[in-house]
């Protein structure tokens, strides 16, 4: 097992729904979160759903209504990632320009043959 820390960023567009996304899981690859947070460090929001994306389908897991700004809403759960799903930070209801993180560690663990 590999530990696994990632920080992703995203500028607002104003959009309804700004989809924060992770990498997909690589072939040959699960992972494991178990620390998932992220916010909007800009301004107050309508809701913040955590979820999976497999393939075009967005699974959400978890949802903060009425976030405050620059307030870190983070999972009490562990996350668990098979190949070719992304984690992704849904914010509803931004503004244009706001500064959007999403955080995540965990340990990446290698399934299937090993060469």
């Amino acid at each position: 097992m590999e530990p696994v820390l990632f920080d992703a960023f995203l500028q607002s567009t104003g959009a309804t729904n700004e989809d924060l996304e992770l990498d997909r899981v690589p072939p040959g690859q699960r992972w494991t979160l178990h620390h998932v947070a992220a916010e909007d460090e800009t301004t107050a929001f309508t809701s913040l759903r955590l979820g999976i994306k497999r393939g075009t389908t967005f699974l959400p897991l978890e949802e903060q209504k009425s976030p405050a700004a620059a307030t870190l809403y983070s999972s009490q759960d562990p996350w668990f990632l098979e190949e070719g799903n992304r984690l992704v930070a849904r914010f509803n209801g931004t503004t244009s320009g706001d500064k959007l993180r999403l955080y995540a560690n965990g340990v990446v663990t290698l399934v299937g043959p090993q060469e």
